[in-house]
């Protein structure tokens, strides 16, 4: 088993929560799996378009400092490695409410979420704006890759399929954003009864300019996390644990 230590928060007794408890999580390998959620990254003359520099900053370091060693731990101890994205299918996505949405907030889905490559009666191709990966992380032959068009990566995918039939039972998570695409679809494997642990500095959510010094919301949000979804840790204990299974990334 991998015995990971984790936190979870309490919020009882609602007067004077009893905050956050320690404690250990046994997962069994040969069960779970490594999940990364929007873990893209364009070059930064594209990126800081749309991102600003301390968020862009903020992805770049999780993305090349803190996801890697936990993501080469995963693969040495036999996880399957499972990517989950954005992505552009021809299926009238900006009719829909999620590409709606985009639109209304400056997003264009139809060209954001572009690929090369794809099939082009299925997905809609042309100049990759988003879709970069970091060297780093960057998905390896072997893995597996679920395409998804809203904010969940379970909503109207295969990623429930894959799972089943790699006998998954519990996630270890990492991704973009905790209150939006990661968020959402570790509401929806929770709710799927997976065993979710996330792998709380390896991830951020919308802090606005003024909380992204302290990343407050995103603080808020892992509290959330930890109240309704399940306990985090943090790449260097997950590292940690897979060592004491024998494994040196």
């Amino acid at each position: 088993m991998l015995c990971i230590p984790v936190r979870r928060y309490h919020p009882v007794p609602p007067e004077a929560p009893a905050g956050h408890k320690a404690g250990v999580l046994e997962i069994d390998p040969a069960r779970t799996a490594f999940m990364l959620v929007d873990v893209y990254l364009p070059p930064a003359e594209t990126g800081l378009q749309t991102l600003s520099r301390a968020d862009y900053a903020a992805k770049k370091r999780i993305f090349c400092e803190l996801i890697p060693p936990a993501l080469a731990a995963a693969r040495c101890i036999g996880l399957p490695i499972v990517y989950v994205a954005n992505s552009a299918p021809r299926i009238a996505l900006e009719r829909s409410a999620f590409g709606r949405q985009l639109a209304a907030v400056g997003t264009d889905p139809a060209s954001e979420f572009a690929e090369e490559g794809v099939n082009a009666r299925e997905y809609l191709s042309g100049r990759v704006h988003s879709l970069s990966y970091p060297q780093e992380i960057t998905p390896k032959p072997g893995d597996y890759y679920v395409r998804k068009h809203a904010y969940s990566g379970f909503c109207a995918t295969r990623l429930e399929v894959l799972l089943r039939n790699l006998d998954v039972q519990a996630l270890v998570a990492v991704g973009i954003r905790l209150d939006g695409c990661l968020g959402t679809t570790l509401m929806d494997a929770h709710q799927r009864n997976f065993q979710v642990l996330l792998l709380r500095d390896c991830t951020i959510a919308s802090d606005t300019p003024e909380e992204q010094d302290s990343r407050s919301f995103t603080q808020r949000m892992i509290l959330w996390y930890e109240t309704m979804i399940g306990p985090t840790s943090t790449s260097a204990e997950f590292v940690q644990a897979c060592a004491s299974e024998g494994c040196v990334a």
